[in-house]
């Protein structure tokens, strides 16, 4: 007969074993290559995933930081606040003549300073006025003294020391000449400094004697 043989059926079985042993094992290498590429796209995809969320994260957070104006570098701060000075302040001030502290005052200041377009201090009425000789218009407020001035040794120790440092800085940018400027400037060190001030009345002897000189 022409069938096969159980001497040739058994010496097959070895060669038959191998072949399907071959085709599993490559089967398992081809599931184990297809399972790390798939393990590799999925840790990609949440890598982009990550990245994409912290880069909205970061816009957000910067989004809700607060915004700070730009600045000019070389630009220079005052080391100094000059105070606004009424009509009749400045215009002493210009003519280089005797006016009480009590003008250089802050809280005179203030106010000046808040009602500068309502009060009769900043007034645009015009006046008639001798100058050098020659009638000329000038503003009334700037010859028109306060109703509610203060002499200098009325003033509080405190409003006396702050309105005679804006005096000397108001001085300063109007012109007066310079020995004038350091003779008041020593003056006034001199008072704010002087032993008196540790007694009792001694404050107000100084103003007295300010008010005198």
């Amino acid at each position: 007969a022409g069938g096969i043989t159980r001497e040739d059926a058994l010496n097959h079985m070895p060669d038959g074993w191998r072949f399907k042993h071959q085709e599993h094992i490559t089967l398992w290498q081809q599931q184990v290559e297809e399972d790390a590429q798939e393990q590799q796209e999925q840790l990609e995809c949440e890598k982009v995933e990550k990245e994409a969320k912290e880069q909205e994260e970061q816009c957000e957070a910067e989004k809700k930081k607060s915004k700070i104006n730009d600045f000019d570098e070389g630009a220079i701060v005052a080391d100094i606040i000059i105070l606004y000075l009424s009509q009749y302040a400045t215009q002493k001030i210009k003519n280089m003549e005797y006016i009480e502290l009590w003008y250089f005052s802050p809280d005179r200041c203030r106010k000046v300073a808040i009602t500068s377009r309502s009060t009769s201090d900043t007034d645009d009425t015009y006046s008639f006025a001798k100058v050098n000789g020659m009638v000329a218009l000038k503003m009334i407020a700037s010859f028109k003294a306060s109703n509610k001035v203060l002499q200098d040794h009325n003033l509080s120790w405190w409003q006396f020391d702050l309105a005679k440092t804006s005096f000397l800085i108001h001085i300063e940018k109007g012109g007066w000449p310079e020995k004038h400027q350091k003779l008041l400037a020593l003056f006034f060190t001199l008072i704010t400094n002087h032993e008196h001030c540790m007694c009792s009345c001694g404050e107000k002897t100084l103003l007295h004697y300010t008010g005198f000189m």
